[in-house]
């Protein structure tokens, strides 16, 4: 197991809690500044960094040497790395909340514009035929992707029968893995910041034989080449948080579509789902 305690191992901001009883004070003014904002710390020079502090170069040259860093711009690439990552400490935005609800809707309604722009539309089409046309369809996500599974699955289940979620109650994930076969295909939702092994659990996804459609944004690595088909939306804003709108507005369009190519199939599951609905009444 690696040593999460070693300095080479902690991030940015760690180290600079390591070292903060101990800084003097010119030292201490830019990690208050950094740990405030560690996410902004790629838009900086040491120079510029100093001057925005009211410190001297060489005082930034020390704090980083102290929090175990060879020279400043080793700190910048630990800070670029988590913004790339995803981190929300290191997306936080800072500056004017005026017109914060405009602003929000503008960067949701670019997300959805950005998605819909990398969506190929012959891949829609295959992939709603074979989910129109599967066994069984086993859906999966893990953490941020989790939630977007789940809506999967409840859009998908209306229109087809046999659609759950991969690792359902009583189950371990290799119990759910094993259930498929080359008949049956497999939704799998990572977004960024995704478990440690994502790409080894859809690796033995697709060694089952069955196809499978991953969606992902575009920092994954590696993964795709198990896969049949690879979806990719857009999740970063300039704001803290990753947006899910556009991974979401995918979704939906493959629930939509894998319903034309069900035709009236579609249809007749979605009138015995009102039919229950009616005789146990359970909605308004």
């Amino acid at each position: 197991m690696e040593d999460m305690s070693s300095p080479e191992r902690r991030s940015l901001t760690a180290r600079l809690h390591g070292v903060y009883a101990g800084l003097p004070d010119g030292e201490r003014k830019v990690a208050d500044f950094v740990l405030d904002r560690p996410g902004e710390l790629v838009a900086f020079t040491a120079t510029e960094l100093a001057r925005e502090t009211g410190v001297s170069n060489a005082t930034v040259s020390r704090l980083f040497r102290r929090a175990g860093y060879d020279a400043y711009e080793e700190a910048r690439q630990a800070s670029r790395a988590m913004r790339a990552t995803g981190s929300p400490l290191y997306l936080t935005e800072r500056g004017p909340r005026s017109n914060a609800v405009s602003r929000h809707f503008a960067a949701e309604e670019e997300i959805v514009r950005a998605t819909m722009a990398m969506t190929n539309p012959q891949s829609v089409r295959e992939t709603t035929k074979r989910l129109a046309t599967a066994r069984h369809v086993r859906i999966a996500g893990f953490r941020n992707g989790y939630f977007a599974s789940d809506y999967a699955r409840a859009l998908l289940s209306q229109v087809r029968p046999d659609v759950a979620l991969l690792i359902r109650p009583g189950q371990t994930l290799a119990e759910g893995v094993a259930e498929l076969g080359p008949e049956d295909v497999a939704l799998v939702v990572g977004v960024r910041r995704r478990i440690a092994r994502f790409t080894d659990i859809v690796r033995a996804i697709a060694d089952t034989g069955c196809d499978v459609i991953l969606i992902a944004d575009n920092s994954i690595r590696e993964t795709p080449r198990f896969v049949r088909w690879t979806l990719t939306c857009a999740v970063e804003t300039p704001q803290p948080m990753d947006s899910y709108a556009g991974l979401l507005a995918l979704l939906r369009l493959l629930a939509v579509e894998t319903a034309a190519e069900l035709g009236p199939a579609a249809r007749r599951s979605l009138e015995r789902i009102e039919r229950a609905h009616e005789i146990m009444g359970e909605l308004e």
